[in-house]
């Protein structure tokens, strides 16, 4: 009963902050100022941080899809008004992050390649070069692109990890090979060693 309580709770949480969204959007139509957008995507945030909490803490079971779409809206309004903001690129990384986790890879790669095409000095672009070739590797099965991410990563990444350098370096040498294949072969060099 506590649960339906708080998933009932969540939902109308949910309700108002897409009605305030959708009420502010219809105000006015002139464009919003970066600050205000910055205000809502961390009210957002901060509210996606405290569901995250309790999908953890076992009080929730996962984080409406409605509160992921919404922090995936607002970091889109933000960059569609400010493409040049450097901010725009958090933004696109968070987008890339929060389609990956809702299982839509197709849009979670688009965001993930427009941010190295927009923003291609992002400091976090290791990382997402590794997600983006995990991704069209074991969701997609691109291996064209698991090539193209992959090897953009060590050639644009010269202090990389050495752990992940090599397992980077294993994939694109079994490029021919499944991911799950390439897993179990792996699992068969371990057990032999």
């Amino acid at each position: 009963m506590k649960k339906y309580i708080e998933i009932i709770g969540i939902a109308a949480l949910a309700f108002v902050f897409v009605q305030c969204g959708s009420e502010e959007k219809t105000k006015t139509a002139e464009k919003p100022t970066q600050a205000e957008l910055k205000e809502q995507i961390t009210s957002m945030d901060d509210s996606l941080k405290l569901m995250y909490q309790q999908v953890m803490d076992n009080k929730l079971e996962k984080v409406p899809s409605v509160f992921i779409y919404e922090a995936v809206d607002r970091h889109l309004e933000f960059y569609r008004n400010y493409p040049n903001d450097a901010f725009s690129a958090t933004c696109l990384d968070k987008v890339h992050q929060l389609y990956l986790q809702e299982k839509v890879y197709g849009l979670s790669v688009q965001y993930g390649d427009s941010l190295l095409q927009k923003f291609p000095n992002y400091p976090k672009k290791a990382e997402i070069l590794l997600s983006l070739g995990s991704t069209v590797d074991v969701m997609l099965k691109d291996t064209t692109k698991v090539r193209k991410y992959y090897t953009q990563l060590l050639t644009e990444t010269p202090k990389l990890n050495s752990d992940t350098k090599e397992m980077v370096e294993f994939r694109l040498k079994h490029l021919d090979k499944t991911f799950d294949q390439m897993i179990e072969m792996q699992m068969k060099a371990l057990s032999s060693k």
